[in-house]
């Protein structure tokens, strides 16, 4: 099913900045220290961020040292990276494109590939793959984080009437790949109504596994990262509803020789 994913995120951009970027956020609760136990040292490095949002990686990564060109669909998401990366004092390359799409490098340029939670708007990871891999150097590392597919199974169906997903203990995990879902940041600016609902897929860890392989990408590291006990005094229920359903899945994959 094609995704109108431009006009999604240029309608609700500014709401998810605030959204992920909140004291109490799973990105920088939990998400955040597993990608940098991960990624290690990214100095001196070019890197790759593949569907960088409002850039809140690709700017941390560039005050690390590293040479940075970051990848959105979203206009509005690659001003917001702009901004960020001008009021942090660094420089990066943000450039709108379609990460679904062929990447427009040439091979081997890359000593990094890194995303974050943006591989469930892609039907076609497997294609994705293969791009990342292409323009991996040899000795390159690539490093994604993806929502848990235990998480995304909770999502409706696309179609269903239900808007939240069913009870945490429940969901659709070898269902249909299409899900919509009211986007969980609408108290956190205005939204208007061509991004009050997201589109996305669900893609299960063999699928994610299968998608590697066929690139001949190996995964070395792999965390299911749980909430840290001092996330509960920040927000409780957010804690709670961490430690009964995983949040993200983190994996560093290099090429297979």
């Amino acid at each position: 099913m094609p995704l109108d994913v431009k006009r999604i995120w240029n309608a609700c951009g500014e709401a998810f900045d605030r959204f992920t970027t909140a004291s109490d956020s799973f990105a920088d609760n939990i998400e955040r220290p597993a990608i940098e136990q991960l990624i290690g040292n990214v100095d001196g490095a070019r890197l790759l961020d593949l569907g960088c949002g409002s850039g809140t990686y690709s700017v941390s990564f560039a005050e690390q040292g590293s040479h940075v060109v970051a990848l959105d669909l979203s206009a509005t998401m690659i001003s917001l990276a702009q901004e960020r990366a001008h009021q942090r004092g660094v420089e990066a390359d943000f450039r709108v494109a379609d990460i679904r799409a062929p990447l427009p490098f040439d091979d081997a340029e890359f000593d990094i590939v890194f995303t974050a939670t943006a591989l469930h708007y892609v039907e076609n990871i497997g294609g994705v793959m293969k791009e990342v891999a292409r323009v991996m150097k040899p000795t390159a590392r690539f490093v994604a984080s993806v929502l848990h597919p235990m998480s995304t199974a909770r999502f409706p169906l696309t179609g269903s009437e239900e808007v939240e997903g069913p009870d945490p203990w429940e969901g659709w995990y070898f269902g249909s790949p299409h899900r919509s879902i009211e986007t969980p940041w609408l108290g956190f600016g205005e939204v208007s109504s061509e991004g009050r609902r997201i589109f996305c897929h669900h893609h299960t860890i063999s699928d994610y596994f299968n998608a590697l392989s066929s690139a001949r990408l190996t995964i070395t590291d792999l965390l299911e990262p749980a909430p840290p006990t001092e996330f509960a005094e920040k927000n409780l229920s957010r804690y709670d509803q961490a430690m009964r359903v995983p949040v993200f899945l983190i994996f560093r994959a290099e090429k297979i020789e």
